[in-house]
């Protein structure tokens, strides 16, 4: 009877047992992270009787939490990705918001800004018109200060919420690591509902922790959790914690336990707020502070180079307009030092500073500079958006000139040690720097320095305009209010031309130094004077050049002395080891010279022979004065001015490419290509004519009585035009000298010649003095807004600014679209983990009433069991 009492008796408990797991359930039914819980009950085996065992009625074996930790661990999962699309879509909405705002972008402001500079070119006196590009200019300096400012408190409220979520991350480690201490104990003992408790609960703070940092999860066999972060740093070993920090640059760090060993884990840190905020910040935040910067930079490059090309009202050349971006006070604030170890990195005395040399080319990026642990003194340059390194260096001895991808940097003074790390960020907070210089509206300068005339003789149709200013700073314009030296070019064919120095109108004189006799294609578009900058011009310089070879007598017939001019060699050099030799035969005009010299790459020879001819004297008389000119006889002239009419009549001359000029006291005669000249002068003894040289030095022919002739021969000059990089020298002082000088061949200014000329027409270029109506380089500064001066594919401004908008409304139309497909996956992981874990309250109904009815029997049974017990007693009273 005892027997069936007992059972009836572990019914009675084990179901009433059971009835207070199912009421835990339903009354924890909407309690937030409460897993559902089950009773599992275990015959008991009884004592044989009779020769059988038979049962000694239930117990529960044990209290069954109901989790799959797989589908807990979709659920971290989930809600990591949703809290990282939802803090970068956060922030990126505003700041979309920020750049695209009408009443504080950009894009409209530069439209503005370059609209009033073309008002102004259509009206270049108008003062009115003129203060309104600096009320313009002002504006657009305010729209880079305003968009940058709002960058600036966003990148402050990202360091701010990552201080936040780093310090609740330690309070979850904190409490992670408590409960971990108590689960470890638990299972120790018999406490299967309160370790549920605790389970529980350790997977609230779990998750809230999942919804703050990615981590991964490793479950130890005392029950305690292993939680890592990054690339496996531990967060939480079993009872221990570390801690993460925000260093005061925003990089996020990891102290371990009790250790004094920090170390950055930005570069790992990935999911939950903390992740979104750190892919926020460098995938948009940061290259929209550069891509703000750059555009900044851009424009007071680009402007300030043109407006230093123009003139002012005064007659005076063009300063910056725009605040120098390479200022003395901004160079150095673009560098820092970075990381956990920034306290030791470098020297206390370092000083480095940063110049933007190209904005227009390169991407705007971060750099990180770093000196190898391994090695002392050699260094990288990484950009920090993507980890590329853009230079290598193998040591660091100050002063020293690193540059890469358009930044120069200057590291004037300081020692840094292996392991010491630099940042380099040279456009982040220039849009806040751009400032307007200008005040007076009149010393904007919208005129072109530089003034075009055409000679009223000329016959044909060509214009000479100017294409840019290349150097304001050439010697060209070294004397205000004038053009050093003033030019003239004139034509001595109808596609041949001399550059000449014009300071006296009068008698312009060959330029110096003289490119030579240069050409154009008729009808087409010509750049009239070498602008290339870094070409150089080598003249001809040597003792032997336009040496005057004179005969020993009279001759009597026209054979040509030879020039004298000696054998040699001339050498080029250039980059890359490029070196070629070039043998020059005695003798050789300066023709052949000059073609031998062009068959060098890189190399462009002109040559010409030139002579001046005075003091013409002809009786009338006797035998009749006769000049040949390599072997062309001229008669029937009295002064110069006939001699060079009939010279540039002569076909046969024409043919050997020799013409003349003649003021009518002068007459310059030229062989265009360098053919030397030989002259035979035949007449009267009291008749003669003086010659002159390029070096200055005259002679005199004469006529004899006899009827022969005085014969003299001299040997042309050439102009060597050489590209960038390279140099030469002469083996020799005969037509060259030994180290021939290399001097500057651009003239500061490129000017473009369109049309069809004449022989004889003649273009004047001078300082544009007065020309206060002048609009061309206001129209150069209007044009900036049109040119595609920015990266790959080239883009304008407007268009730069506007795919920074683009760029970042399409990533920010990706995060939204990430947020929602994520939000669907924790609701679908949830809803999973729900119908498993969750309590349903229709089953729980179930179980209540079973477990109910279950306990109804065994009190029943326990009914019984008495009822037995009584008729015994009775039976024996």
């Amino acid at each position: 009877m005892s027997s069936l009492f007992n059972i009836g008796v572990s019914g009675l408990q084990t179901q009433q047992s059971a009835l207070r797991i199912i009421g835990q359930n339903i009354t924890n039914a909407n309690t937030p992270g409460y897993t559902r819980q089950r009773a599992d009950l275990a015959a008991q085996v009884g004592a044989r009787e009779s020769g059988l065992v038979v049962g000694a009625g239930v117990r529960i074996d044990n209290v069954t939490r109901i989790a799959d930790a797989f589908i807990d661990q979709q659920v971290r999962v989930d809600v990591t990705s949703l809290a990282q699309f939802e803090a970068y879509g956060d922030r990126i909405n505003q700041l979309q918001n920020s750049i695209y705002d009408p009443d504080f972008g950009i894009d409209t402001a530069i439209r503005d800004f370059f609209d009033a500079v073309q008002n102004a070119a259509n009206e270049p006196t108008d003062l009115a018109m003129r203060q309104n590009v600096i009320s313009s200019a002002d504006a657009l300096a305010k729209r880079f200060a305003g968009v940058t400012e709002r960058a600036s408190l966003q990148m402050r409220d990202v360091l701010s919420s990552l201080e936040s979520a780093a310090v609740r991350v330690n309070e979850l480690a904190e409490l992670i690591v408590g409960v971990n201490q108590r689960i470890a104990s638990l299972q120790s003992e018999s406490g299967a509902g309160a370790l549920n408790l605790m389970l529980d609960k350790r997977e609230v703070l779990i998750k809230e922790l999942a919804s703050l940092v990615s981590i991964d999860a490793v479950t130890q066999d005392d029950g305690q959790l292993n939680i890592f972060v990054g690339k496996g740093q531990p967060l939480v070993l079993g009872s221990e914690a570390s801690r993460l920090g925000i260093s005061g640059d925003g990089e996020i760090t990891l102290s371990t336990g009790n250790s004094s060993e920090v170390q950055s884990v930005s570069s790992s840190i990935s999911g939950g707020e903390m992740g979104g905020l750190l892919k926020f910040r460098e995938e948009v935040l940061w290259p929209a502070q550069n891509e703000v910067g750059r555009l900044a930079a851009a424009i007071s490059s680009a402007f300030n180079q043109q407006h230093a090309l123009g003139l002012d009202l005064e007659g005076n050349l063009g300063g910056d307009f725009f605040r120098d971006m390479n200022d003395p006070a901004l160079v150095g604030t673009r560098v820092d030092y970075f990381g956990v170890n920034a306290a030791r990195s470098g020297s206390p005395d370092a000083r480095i500073s940063v110049y933007i040399d190209d904005p227009f080319q390169h991407q705007a990026d971060d750099y990180e500079i770093r000196f190898l642990e391994s090695s002392t003194g050699a260094f990288t340059v990484s950009r920090r958006s993507d980890g590329q390194i853009v230079h290598h260096g193998t040591s660091l001895a100050t002063p020293q000139t690193v540059a890469f991808e358009g930044i120069r940097v200057e590291f004037e003074s300081g020692e840094f040690a292996p392991g010491d790390a630099i940042l380099i960020r040279p456009y982040a907070g220039l849009g806040e720097e751009l400032a307007v210089n200008v005040t007076d509206p009149a010393a904007l300068a919208l005129a072109s320095p530089v003034s075009f005339s055409s000679d009223d003789a000329n016959s044909g149709n060509a214009r000479l305009s100017l294409q840019e200013i290349i150097d304001g700073d050439h010697p060209v314009f070294s004397s205000a209010g004038s053009l050093m030296p003033p030019l003239l070019i004139e034509f001595v064919s109808d596609t041949e031309y001399l550059i000449l120095d014009n300071s006296n109108p009068a008698q312009p004189v060959a330029l110096q130094p003289d490119p030579g006799l240069q050409r154009i294609t008729p009808g087409g578009e010509t750049h009239i004077l070498p602008y290339d900058p870094g070409t150089t011009l080598v003249n001809t310089s040597g003792p032997a050049v336009g040496d005057m070879q004179l005969s020993s007598g009279f001759v009597n017939d026209l054979t040509p002395l030879g020039n004298g001019y000696p054998a040699g060699s001339v050498t080029f050099s250039g980059a890359g080891g490029f070196s070629q030799l070039v043998d020059l035969e005695a003798g050789g005009s300066a023709r052949s010279t000059a073609q031998a010299l062009s068959n060098v790459p890189g190399v462009t020879a002109a040559a010409r022979t030139q002579v001046t001819l005075t003091d013409l004297v002809d009786h009338g008389t006797g035998t009749p004065l006769t000049l040949a000119i390599n072997g062309v006889t001229l008669q029937g002239f009295s002064h110069l001015g006939e001699l060079a009419d009939a010279i540039n009549a002569d076909q046969a001359l024409q043919d050997l490419n020799i013409s003349a000029r003649s003021d009518g006291s002068t007459l310059t005669l030229l062989s265009r290509y360098g053919d030397d000249l030989a002259l035979h002068l035949q007449g009267d003894p009291n008749e003669s004519v003086t010659v002159t040289n390029v070096k200055g030095e005259s002679h005199t022919l004469r006529g004899s009585v006899t009827g022969s002739f005085d014969s003299m021969t001299v040997g042309g000059e050439i102009s060597i035009l050489l590209e960038p990089d390279l140099t030469i020298t002469a083996q020799y002082d005969g037509v060259l000298a030994a180290n021939p000088i290399q001097h500057r061949a651009d003239m500061g200014f490129d000017a473009v010649l369109t049309g069809n000329v004449d022989r004889g027409d003649r273009f004047s270029i001078d300082f544009n003095q007065g020309g206060i109506a002048d609009n061309r380089n206001a129209n150069a500064l209007a044009g900036l807004i049109d040119n595609r001066l920015m990266g790959h594919p080239p883009s304008s401004f407007a268009q730069t600014f506007g795919n920074l908008v683009q760029d970042v409304g399409v990533r920010a139309a990706q995060i939204e679209t990430n947020r929602e497909a994520s939000q669907a996956l924790l609701e679908q992981s949830e809803a999973f983990r729900e119908s498993i874990s969750g309590v349903n309250l229709d089953e729980e109904a179930a179980n209540l009433i079973r477990h109910e009815q279950a306990y109804n029997a065994a009190a029943q049974v326990i009914s019984v069991a008495r009822d037995i017990f009584n008729i015994l007693l009775d039976s024996v009273r």
